[in-house]
């Protein structure tokens, strides 16, 4: 990841429940990342009753996964709206538990990520064929279809903007701001 990741740049990693939090933390660290968000899903299952069933080993039903975000180099809010869209506050995501033992992760998380992250380069790890999505290049050992065609993607970053998505600066100056620091110290 530190070979192919940008400056700036951000990574999002599922990291499953308590037990994963420590090493997602550690592997960031390592790839050169700090955390600055924490993305919970708590899973319902309308759908899938009795999915989760307590193990041997638990004493709570597990019914939340974390995904970590991690931040690469500096990004300011008040400089850098071209590359990131800060009014994406969402942190907890109540989403419905795939039955069947599936690994599948909430839509809602591709929502937050493309929403926030206006970057054009967008690399999904260990995907399945469900996770192939326009824009991405997602890569997996249980991929079996792709969507991914070398010219597409290169033309992505021609032009005005390069790797940005870019912005309309009159959507920009209607879109609510973060306020200001008043530089009084908060207690």
């Amino acid at each position: 990841i530190e070979d192919i990741a940008s400056t700036p740049s951000f990574i999002f990693i599922w990291v499953g429940d308590g037990v994963g939090l420590d090493k997602g933390r550690d592997l960031l660290a390592k790839w050169g990342y700090r955390r600055c968000e924490d993305i919970c899903w708590i899973k319902t299952n309308k759908v899938h009753r009795g999915v989760n069933v307590l193990n041997g080993e638990s004493v709570l039903n597990h019914t939340k996964e974390h995904c970590l975000m991690g931040i690469k180099g500096t990004v300011r809010r008040s400089t850098d709206s071209n590359f990131i869209h800060c009014n994406v506050d969402t942190d907890v995501v109540i989403a419905e538990e795939p039955g069947g033992g599936d690994l599948k992760k909430p839509e809602e998380l591709y929502y937050i990520v493309e929403h926030f992250c206006l970057g054009r380069r967008r690399l999904e790890l260990f995907g399945e064929d469900h996770n192939i999505r326009p824009g991405w290049v997602t890569l997996g050992s249980q991929i079996s279809t792709s969507n991914f065609n070398p010219q597409r993607y290169a033309s992505y970053f021609e032009g005005p903007g390069g790797t940005l998505l870019g912005h309309v600066d009159e959507i920009e100056m209607l879109r609510p701001k973060s306020p200001p620091l008043s530089g009084k110290k908060r207690f």
